[in-house]
């Protein structure tokens, strides 16, 4: 995967850049906006969650771990939707991605709750 692919996730949940100061933004070279990875982070705790981004020197990739805060992240529960894990190759990459998977899954949510 790539940032730009991370970047679509992201705006296909509706996401929007006009809720993020102008220094929270940074471009993709076709002009699309994405978070910083501190504006994530941000958007990770407003919603109540923990973001962690840890680099593995190893695979040469970046994991973004997401729990609600207070509790410890556990990478085995990919995909839950209080817990979720994703591996990619950069941490901006990793962070926006985690947000999109986190803003997909909160939206499967509400959709349940109708």
């Amino acid at each position: 995967m790539n940032l730009s692919y991370a970047v679509e996730r992201l705006l296909d949940t509706g996401w929007s850049p006009a809720t993020l100061n102008r220094p929270d933004l940074e471009r993709l070279p076709d002009g699309r906006p994405y978070p910083t990875v501190e504006a994530v982070r941000r958007e990770f705790a407003d919603a109540g969650f923990e973001l962690s981004l840890k680099y593995d020197f190893t695979f040469n990739c970046c994991r973004a771990t997401w729990s609600p805060s207070g509790d410890t992240p556990d990478p085995r529960q990919i995909g839950g939707e209080q817990h979720g894990t994703v591996v990619e190759s950069s941490e901006t990459e990793a962070a926006v991605y985690a947000l999109a998977k986190l803003r997909a899954s909160r939206a499967k949510r509400a959709l349940r709750a109708v």
